[in-house]
């Protein structure tokens, strides 16, 4: 009778932690949703004149830039391909009438990146900051068998630019007393990703620094928004279609319009979000099993593009 009751207890402890876990974000949009039907502010008058977009070239980070060039936001757009910067910049100049700025920066190289991106960003009204750029496998690989130099830049490009931008901008939005900062992980932070290793640990660094990063910057009315996707269909997602055509892993990639409807929706209304509702089903069944299930998870799924794409 009393291990009944007490497995009856932890049952109910395990139900309701789940639900405040991942029905947390779901409340959040109604209720700040709600709030924001009264609050008639325009997001640059909230934020600030200025939204900084790293990775703006293709797929998420480009669409974060048609989302809040539509808010009527003057944008920066960085990212390593002058070409299509100076395209993307021109296609939103043109469909919604805003300035933009381009800067062209490789998070491959060293600090003086970070300086120069530092001379022309700090004299701006920054009000947003998309921390987007990031740098993905080419296919699912051990840790052992990735070139150093392609293991170097896995970690600069998806740590230390959403870590130096936020050191450098922060500061500005602390004294005004606005901002908003988007950092995009992934749906691969929510457990190790065996085959995917190095790029899931760095995604769990961007989830982690995130998280806490918000909770110093709410006294100051700054706000930090965490992405979590799961694969939505761009560049770096393209070997996952190419060769999972007609299987259930493609079957999963959400479209990046689709993506920005759901992700841009939740800007300033939810603190985390992993961008599309089928992703955050995704991850609230993750959140359902044991870690130890998560990864063996994870480890059929990227097992299987290693499998595919190995030559």
């Amino acid at each position: 009778m009393l291990i009944g009751v007490i497995l009856a207890l932890v049952g109910a402890y395990c139900t309701v932690c789940w639900f405040v876990e991942n029905l947390r974000t779901p409340a959040q949009l109604v209720l700040n949703g709600l709030r924001q039907l009264f609050d008639g502010k325009s997001f640059t008058d909230k934020y600030g004149e200025w939204a900084v977009i790293t990775g703006a070239s293709d797929g998420i980070g480009k669409g974060y830039a048609h989302y809040l060039a539509g808010k009527q936001m003057q944008l920066v757009l960085v990212a390593r391909d002058e070409a299509k910067l100076n395209r993307v910049s021109n296609e939103l100049t043109k469909k919604y009438g805003v300035r933009t700025m381009v800067l062209v920066a490789d998070f491959t190289h060293g600090e003086e990146v970070y300086e120069r991106l530092e001379r022309e960003l700090l004299p701006l009204d920054v009000g947003v900051l998309v921390n987007n750029v990031g740098l993905g496998y080419e296919r699912g690989m051990c840790v052992e068998e990735l070139p150093k130099r392609t293991l170097r830049m896995l970690l600069k490009v998806n740590i230390e630019p959403a870590t130096l931008l936020c050191h450098a901008l922060v500061p500005g939005m602390k004294a005004r007393g606005r901002g908003l900062i988007i950092n995009v992980s992934s749906l691969s932070a929510a457990a190790p990703a065996p085959f995917l290793t190095v790029y899931a640990a760095a995604k769990a660094y961007v989830r982690n620094f995130s998280a806490a990063l918000r909770e110093e910057l709410r006294p100051h009315r700054v706000e930090v928004q965490t992405v979590l996707p799961g694969f939505v269909r761009t560049n770096m997602t393209q070997v996952v279609a190419t060769e999972f055509k007609d299987g259930p892993i493609a079957k999963q990639l959400v479209s990046l319009n689709n993506f920005m409807r759901y992700a841009g929706f939740t800007i300033g209304k939810t603190d985390r979000t992993c961008g599309h509702w089928s992703h955050g089903l995704q991850c609230a069944g993750l959140s359902l099993v044991p870690e130890r299930v998560r990864i063996f998870v994870l480890k059929v799924i990227y097992s299987h593009l290693r499998k595919a794409t190995a030559v």
